[in-house]
Order: structure tokens, then C-alpha cells, then sequence
């Protein structure tokens, strides 16, 4: 029996605080779980921002991809990169739209 004679015995204190221990433990885990699935979803973001040269500099300093991998595709991100800065460059000098 938890009572004896309006009073609570010692097991039914000892449940009570169990009880109530368990209950707070889920909350704080609860709360720690939610805050690292959102740490863990802004450091997707932050992820997703690197550049293609981070990236291939990530992979290389991992040991994913060799040197001259790493050399090859360097020089066809800097070829993509030259072709496209000349195309900005060309759009930003044009005329067009301009009153005359």
C-alpha cells in the first residue's frame, strides 16, 4: 500500500521521487535532442554554401581524390570560372536598356 493512514510510506516517497526524476530527465533530453537537430540542420546550410573549390579542397585534404585529380579538376574549375567572370563582364558592358 502507498498509504498508511493518509500518510505516504517510504516506498510511495521513493516513487513519487523517482517518477517525478524521470519525467524531468525525458524533458532535458527532449529539449538537448531538439536544439542538435537544429545545430544539425544549419550546418547543412552552412555546407551547402562552400564553394566548388572548398569542396575540392575538402576532398583532397581527406584523401578522397589524389593530386593530380585535384590538379585536373582545379584547372577545370578555374576554365569555368574565366568563361563565366568573361560573360559578366560582356553583360555588364553592354548597352542595352540604356536611354541614348
Amino acid at each position: 500500500m502507498m498509504y498508511w493512514d493518509h500518510h505516504m510510506t517510504t516506498v510511495g516517497w521513493i516513487f513519487s521521487i523517482l517518477g517525478m526524476l524521470i519525467i524531468f530527465a525525458l524533458f532535458v533530453v527532449t529539449i538537448v535532442w531538439i536544439l542538435f537537430q537544429l545545430g544539425a540542420r544549419s550546418g547543412d546550410r552552412l555546407s551547402r554554401s562552400e564553394s566548388a573549390r572548398e569542396i575540392l579542397d575538402r576532398r583532397l585534404a581527406s584523401g578522397e581524390i589524389t593530386v593530380d585529380q585535384y590538379d585536373q579538376l582545379r584547372a577545370k574549375l578555374d576554365a569555368e570560372s574565366a568563361s563565366s567572370g568573361e560573360e559578366r563582364e560582356e553583360q555588364a558592358g553592354s548597352p542595352a536598356g540604356t536611354p541614348g
